[in-house]
C-alpha cells in the first residue's frame, strides 16, 4: 500500500511470499480440515436422497498436491502484487547491522523506516524418541498419510486430532 502511494518500498522473503499462514499453516490446514468433514458429509446426506457413496475414500496424495498447489497460486498472487505495487522484492534474508540499515544478499541498503515481520517457525525440543517427531511443518508434504499421529504443544480444538481432523479410521 505504501509503494501504491509513492514510497520507496522494498520486501526481503527468505523461504516463500505469504508467510506462515498461506504456506505452512492456517490456508493448508483448512483445506486438510474441509477433505477432513466429507465422510461425515457423505454419511449424513442419505438422509437427503443420496445414494452410491457408501464407501468413500480419501487419496491422501491428491490431496496434499492439490493443497500445494493452491499455496503456489496463492505465491503467485502475492508476488503480482509486490511487482504490481512498484515495491522491490528481495529473494534473500534480510539483517539490520544498525540504524537504519538493511542487508539483504550482501548489499546494504539504507531505510528511513524499517518493518520487521518475522513470522514463526516450529521448534523441536531435544527430549528421547525426538529423532521420531516432525513439526508441523513436515506434515503438510509428507508422502503418506500417518495412520495415528499425537501432537504435543499445538492448539487442539476441543476433542484432539481425531476430531477435529476427522480422518477416516480416527
Amino acid at each position: 500500500m505504501a509503494a501504491a502511494k509513492g514510497k520507496k518500498v522494498a520486501v526481503a522473503e527468505e523461504r516463500y511470499l505469504g508467510g506462515t499462514c498461506v504456506n505452512v499453516g492456517c490456508v493448508p490446514k483448512k483445506l486438510f480440515v474441509y477433505a477432513s468433514q466429507f465422510p461425515e458429509l457423505f454419511h449424513t446426506s442419505k438422509g437427503y436422497g443420496w445414494s452410491g457413496i457408501e464407501s468413500p475414500t480419501l487419496d491422501w496424495a491428491t490431496l496434499r498436491d492439490n493443497k500445494t498447489t493452491e499455496i503456489e497460486r496463492l505465491n503467485g498472487i502475492y508476488n503480482n502484487l509486490i511487482d504490481n505495487s512498484g515495491a522491490d522484492l528481495f529473494d534473500g534474508r534480510a539483517t539490520i547491522p544498525g540504524p537504519h540499515l538493511v542487508v539483504v544478499n550482501g548489499k546494504t541498503y539504507r531505510a528511513k523506516v524499517i518493518l520487521v515481520a518475522t513470522g514463526g517457525w516450529p521448534y523441536i525440543p531435544e527430549f528421547p524418541g525426538s529423532e521420531h517427531a516432525i513439526s508441523s511443518n513436515e506434515m503438510f508434504f509428507l508422502d503418506d498419510l500417518p495412520k495415528t499421529a499425537v501432537v504435543v504443544g499445538g492448539r487442539l480444538y476441543r476433542g484432539g486430532v481425531c476430531r477435529y481432523f476427522k480422518w477416516p479410521g480416527c
